[in-house]
C-alpha cells in the first residue's frame, strides 16, 4: 500500500515537472503552447451543450483565468498544479487584454485516491478579486469566495458565503479522482513565464496596463474564442 502511494506521488511529481519545464527549456515556446491550449479548452467548453450556462458568466466577468490541464492526484496526500493565463477585460471597450501567466497549486490531506487532468476556467466577477490577483495573488476560499459554475467528473468547489461569489469555477475533467476539492488552492503570478513571454521583467499590473501586446496567432485565436461567448 505504501509502495503504491509512493509510486503514484512520484508519477504526479514528474508530470508537474514536465508541465512547468517549458519555461526554462523552450523560452516563449512553452508560453505559446499554454495560450494555444487555453484556446482549445475554451472551444471545448463552447462546443459542449452541458456548459451553455457558462456563457453568461464569461460575458459578465471582469477577468478570466484559463488553466488547461490542471493536474490533480494523490493517495491520501493530494496535490494539484497547473499553469494558466489571466486575461482582464477593459471595462470601457469590453476588449480582452494581454495574457498574464499564473500558477495554480495546492495540496490536501484526506480520503482520496486516483489521478485527474482537468481544463478549468475561473470567471472573476468583480474588480476587488481582479485587484487581488494582480497585486499579490489569492487563496481560494480565504481571499476570495469561489462557487461551482458547472464541474465535470468528481471535482467540487466550496462557496464562502461571507465573501460572496467572487469567482466561479468551470471544469471539464479527464480521468478518475475520488476525493474532494478543498479550499486552500493558491493562484499566484508566474514571474518566470511572464518574463520569458514579454522579454523583460514585468508584473501582472504592468501587463494589464500595457497597450503593446506580444502579437501571435495563438493570442488572436484566444481572443476570438472569448468573444464567441
Amino acid at each position: 500500500m505504501i509502495g503504491s502511494a509512493r509510486r503514484l506521488l512520484a508519477v504526479l511529481a514528474l508530470a508537474l515537472i514536465a508541465l512547468a519545464g517549458p519555461a526554462a527549456q523552450a523560452k516563449t515556446d512553452g508560453q505559446q503552447r499554454v495560450v494555444e491550449r487555453a484556446r482549445l479548452a475554451l472551444d471545448a467548453f463552447l462546443d459542449d451543450p452541458e456548459f451553455k450556462d457558462m456563457r453568461v458568466y464569461v460575458q459578465n466577468a471582469y477577468a478570466v483565468l484559463i488553466v488547461p490541464e490542471l493536474l490533480k492526484g494523490g493517495f491520501f496526500l493530494g496535490a494539484e498544479y497547473g499553469i494558466g493565463v489571466l486575461l482582464v477585460r477593459d471595462q470601457q471597450t469590453g476588449a480582452w487584454g494581454p495574457p498574464a501567466f499564473y500558477s495554480v497549486y495546492g495540496g490536501s490531506l484526506g480520503l482520496q485516491i486516483g489521478g485527474q487532468s482537468s481544463d478549468v476556467v475561473f470567471t472573476v466577477m468583480n474588480q476587488g478579486a481582479v485587484d487581488k490577483l494582480l497585486n499579490q495573488g489569492l487563496k481560494l476560499g480565504a481571499d476570495a469566495g469561489v462557487a461551482a459554475g458547472r464541474l465535470g467528473g468528481s471535482i467540487g468547489a466550496a462557496t464562502t458565503m461571507h465573501l460572496g461569489e467572487d469567482i466561479y469555477a468551470f471544469a471539464k475533467s479527464k480521468g478518475l479522482f475520488g476525493g474532494f476539492w478543498v479550499d486552500g488552492t493558491y493562484i499566484r503570478a508566474n514571474d518566470e513565464w511572464n518574463r520569458a513571454y514579454y522579454g523583460q521583467p514585468v508584473d501582472p499590473r504592468q501587463i494589464v496596463r500595457q497597450t503593446t501586446v506580444v502579437a501571435s496567432t495563438e493570442l488572436d485565436a484566444l481572443h476570438q474564442s472569448l468573444t464567441r461567448f
